[in-house]
């Protein structure tokens, strides 16, 4: 979360990709039988399974009317995903993150909590060659802390921090909430096309004119830019939609095409029922240690990385309805000196929900 884009909710975090995660497989155009498909025995109700769907240009005029749906079945009874979004209508892609962290010294533990909201939300202007128009609308930011009893809150649509770098964020995330820009994506959750993104950055540095001045508030506002633009904004929408591999996915089925990341996780299509689709996200990395001697004391550091997740997917729209992710990483500190020796644990649990 150390770059502002990632608080307008594309993040995931991890988002769903996350660290260990990945999802970019992309969906290609495909044309479709629309031959009947026999139903695998224990997986769904074969009455009430998304329909299997001709490609345009294949129904003749005497056709019945197919109904198209963002989750569907072709001829080899192998799901696909596409974003089959209605004009006017908006979808939400609101987050909330939840992070603990907790230190164990000496037998002794000391923790601190961080929930953040950020809302975000997708409206379709229109559609045309098969590319959506939509209207990106960020929301404000709300942060709650918790420590040794304490609790602050960071609100877009509170009272301005008292603290000067507090202060600064707040007119940063104030500037551009209730903002909005547009961009352009495929049936497939390709991004191009964004635009709009200037005006926010003028707003951004207009907030914060009588704070800063000249050069300071050039390098910030450059700053501010490297965070959110649009090719940072295109990387984290298309790691945090869902698509399926272009050959399709059979009931519990797993996925991950990114290399480096080969063994250490998986997406697995668990579930299709009449209404939704669902997903589940493992994975871990083994853990790792490392060694090193200074002055006569061994100091050692080992991590190990989990990270599980559920996605619920509209199958109408092919849009994600509701989501959650936790990735918790365990830390291990030791300094060691002939009998003597010391240990810090430090373990963080980061859960994110959308919608």
């Amino acid at each position: 979360m150390k770059k502002l884009f990632i608080t307008f909710a594309l993040s995931l975090t991890f988002m769903f990709c996350g660290t260990l995660i990945s999802c970019k497989n992309e969906e290609k155009s495909k044309q479709f039988d629309s031959s009947p498909v026999t139903q695998e025995k224990g997986n769904v109700n074969p009455d009430k399974t998304p329909p299997l769907l001709p490609a345009s240009g294949d129904v003749e005029n005497n056709s019945p009317v197919v109904i198209e749906t963002g989750i569907y079945k072709d001829k080899d009874s192998l799901y696909h995903l596409k974003y089959v979004l209605e004009t006017g209508k908006t979808y939400l892609f609101n987050t909330k993150e939840v992070n603990k962290q907790t230190i164990t010294f000496r037998g002794k533990s000391q923790s601190i909590t961080q929930e953040s909201h950020d809302p975000v939300s997708f409206t379709v202007l229109g559609i045309k060659d098969g590319k959506y128009t939509l209207q990106v609308n960020m929301g404000g930011k709300k942060v709650i802390t918790k420590a040794d009893g304490q609790q602050s809150v960071f609100d877009t649509k509170g009272k301005k921090p008292e603290e000067p770098n507090q202060a600064k964020m707040w007119m940063i995330y104030k500037a551009i909430s209730e903002v909005t820009f547009t961009m352009d994506m495929d049936v497939y959750g390709n991004v191009t096309n964004i635009n709009g993104m200037d005006a926010i950055y003028s707003k951004a540095k207009s907030s914060l004119s009588g704070e800063l001045k000249g050069k300071e508030l050039d390098d910030f506002v450059n700053a501010f830019k490297q965070g959110l633009n649009p090719e940072t904004f295109k990387a984290q929408f298309e790691a945090s939609v869902m698509k399926f591999p272009a050959k399709g996915l059979k009931i519990g089925e797993k996925w991950n095409t990114d290399p480096s990341l080969k063994n250490l996780g998986y997406n697995q299509l668990v579930k299709v029922d009449e209404n939704t689709t669902e997903v589940i996200v493992q994975g871990s990395i083994p853990p790792k240690s490392d060694s090193k001697v200074n002055e006569g004391v061994t100091y050692k550091i080992s991590a190990k990385v989990s990270q599980n997740g559920k996605i619920i997917i509209d199958n109408k729209s092919g849009w994600i309805s509701k989501a959650n992710f936790t990735a918790t990483v365990t830390e291990t500190r030791t300094a060691v000196k002939g009998e003597e020796s010391e240990e810090i644990v430090q373990k963080t649990v980061n859960t994110t929900y959308i919608n």
